[in-house]
């Protein structure tokens, strides 16, 4: 049903003394007003229309120029004509017949009035008065404000009631006026003004807005809510994964008192991105991107037993917790669990490139800390070997597990590099190349025959490249610890 006025309404409006000379004043809806100087403005009418007649239209009244425009007007589906002229004669009985025929009434000022004021008059019939348009805007505010936490849809339906206009909230932007409940790029709802009088109306626009933006807040306060919890337990994790021995105690009574099992049994897995992609290109980008993994990482797991999120430095911690000991295929169950959370946020987070590491269960709180190094160590194993969107156990990684675990260290890697640094400097394919080589010469304890035969190169060739690179290097062949720093050097650079 439409909320538009009709021409009856308009007709006995406060203020408007109008009498009608053709047609019958119902329920035809009216939507604007138009003002018509000539004869053939009316072919620019749009419908639904009170056609105001300037002078010298209703000079011509009486003439068959005006039946023309009268049929012309009901074409175009003009609803009315208003006689600008108190004075103006009436139409002939050609018109009249025309317009009883074709729908169309002829109304005619009952007293002098000024052109301007009958067009305002008229429009006010139409829109209602400034006054009633803020009327309806505060009450709509005062009900919202009172409202804000009923159901969205029964709140709009009471708003729009209130606004004696036709508003909805829909799953998308399909009507005259259209507000996103949320930002516009993450929009799910929208509230739709479709009454067919919202250009005309100004207040329609702000109540929409209104409702828009006291729905979209409400939404966020529910997530907030929600995920308080997951955050505040998050936020203490991280937290206790990051302190020292010392000052854990009162962190780890902070973690009984909110009921995590802290003192059982614990399993770490580690995610973190690849650090090239269009998710770097800014930090905002990349901080939404985190937030979006842990939601969809923690999710995915929910069901799969108790987990909880947690986060270091750049990477996304999600740790399973048991009450007694999970058994020897923990590792395993959960490496499943977490390569299927890993599919889950490759398909909603396009482009991801991530790795993963799981760590083995260990218990008490010191377990805790124990299983994050291992999650860690494991997730710089997969990201060195190139294995990307693979969950990947700590325990599987063989005979390299004691390297890796070493190399896993934020020391170990800034020792790594600055000892091969001088070859770094020579380029990606000859530092890889003198790498190779003084790795083959160290395994083989010095002899250049068997690193050669390893290397399938003439013994010259490998003894000329050593001596480079022991030129490059700062360090002293005769030293035995710099000697086992070299070789592990060597063969976490193996890794990568």
């Amino acid at each position: 049903m439409s909320n538009l006025p009709t021409i009856a309404d308009v007709v006995h409006a406060p203020g408007l003394r109008l009498e009608c000379l053709a047609g019958t004043p119902a329920d035809q809806p009216v939507d604007q007003v138009f003002v018509a100087e000539d004869l053939l403005d009316l072919r620019a009418a749009p419908p639904r229309t009170v056609a105001v007649l300037g002078a010298h239209v209703c000079a011509a009244v009486d003439s068959y120029q005006f039946d023309v425009a009268l049929r012309l007007a009901a074409a175009r589906g003009v609803v009315a004509l208003v006689l600008g002229e108190e004075a103006a004669r009436p139409p002939t009985s050609t018109s009249i017949d025309t317009a009883e025929r074709f729908g169309v009434v002829i109304l005619r000022p009952t007293e002098p009035v000024n052109l301007a004021d009958l067009v305002c008059a008229l429009d006010t019939a139409l829109r209602g008065s400034a006054e009633l348009a803020l009327r309806r805007a505060v009450v709509a505010f005062e009900h919202v404000t009172l409202r804000r936490s009923a159901d969205p849809e029964a709140l709009v339906a009471e708003v729009a009631q209130t606004a004696a206009a036709d508003i909805d909230l829909l799953d998308e932007p399909d009507g005259e006026i259209a507000f996103p409940v949320g930002l516009d790029e993450d929009a799910q709802r929208w509230i739709v003004v479709r009454d067919p009088s919202a250009r005309t109306r100004p207040e329609l626009a702000l109540i929409g807005r209104l409702l828009a933006t006291t729905l979209a807040l409400a939404a966020l306060a529910e997530r907030r809510a929600r995920e308080l919890p997951i955050r505040s337990r998050a936020e203490l994790l991280s937290e206790l994964l990051d302190s020292s021995s010392r000052g854990r105690s009162e962190l780890l009574r902070r973690a009984r008192s909110m009921g995590l099992p802290i003192d059982g049994w614990h399993l770490v897995a580690r995610i973190e991105f690849g650090d090239e992609g269009p998710l770097w290109s800014d930090e905002v980008a990349a901080f939404a991107a985190r937030e979006e993994l842990g939601r969809v990482a923690l999710d995915a797991v929910r069901s799969s037993g108790t987990w909880h999120l947690a986060r270091a430095e750049r990477a996304l911690l999600l740790v399973q917790m048991y009450r007694s000991d999970p058994g020897s295929t923990a590792a395993a169950d959960a490496t499943r669990v977490l390569q299927r959370a890993l599919d889950q946020a490759i398909g909603t987070l396009s482009g991801a490139v991530l790795f993963c590491g799981v760590g083995s269960a260990h218990g008490g709180p010191t377990g805790l800390i124990n299983s994050a190094a291992e999650a860690r160590a494991a997730a710089t194993a997969v990201r060195a070997r190139g294995r990307a969107n693979t969950a990947t156990a700590f325990d599987g990684l063989g005979l390299r597990r004691t390297l890796v675990e070493w190399y896993a260290s934020q020391t170990a890697r800034n020792t790594v590099d600055t000892v091969l640094a001088p070859l770094d400097k020579m380029g990606p394919t000859k530092a890889a190349e003198a790498i190779r080589t003084l790795q083959a010469y160290l395994d083989n304890h010095g002899s250049l025959s068997r690193a050669a035969a390893e290397l399938h190169l003439h013994r010259n060739s490998v003894a000329y490249r050593v001596e480079r690179i022991f030129t490059e290097l700062d360090v002293d062949p005769d030293n035995p610890d710099d000697w086992l720093l070299l070789q592990l050097a060597c063969r976490a650079r193996g890794l990568v």
